[in-house]
């Protein structure tokens, strides 16, 4: 059974991903890795978990400044979007009425902190994404 793994480590090292070839390869090995899901070893098992957090970490790193010039107005609408979900249901995360999201929505007031705080955590981002400003420092 450890030899499955050392293969594992030996194909995509648990080290941080700092490239997008190493990105690639670590994508390529969970690929495999979910292929043989049912006859995974706990040691796999514990590899693949790992190795999605170093792919999680690399991909918020990476698409970190792809928003930065983007109002969180806009980011929190295309969220809503993707996700099909209504203000109704934003506002409630977000634990604000419909009117304050709304008016988020269109640009006429920001979004508290404990309410962005609120929506990152649903959308498994960073609070600052939802600032209204487009001025974010990158990552």
């Amino acid at each position: 059974m450890i030899t499955k793994y050392m293969k594992l480590i030996e194909r995509c090292p648990l080290l941080p991903i700092e490239s997008d070839e190493q990105h690639k390869a670590a994508m390529e090995a969970m690929d495999d890795i979910m292929a043989r899901d049912s006859e995974l070893t706990p040691e796999e098992v514990g590899y693949a978990k790992i190795l999605v957090k170093l792919i999680q970490e690399w991909e918020t790193v990476k698409t970190a400044g792809a928003f930065r010039h983007v109002p969180g107005n806009e980011i929190l609408e295309f969220l809503l979007e993707q996700n099909n979900m209504t203000q109704v249901e934003a506002a409630s995360i977000a634990g604000i009425s419909k009117q304050k999201l709304n008016d988020f929505l269109k640009g006429r007031q920001g979004l508290t902190k404990e309410a962005r705080t609120k929506l990152a955590n649903r959308f498994k981002l960073k609070p600052e994404i939802f600032d209204i400003t487009v001025v974010r420092a990158t990552a």
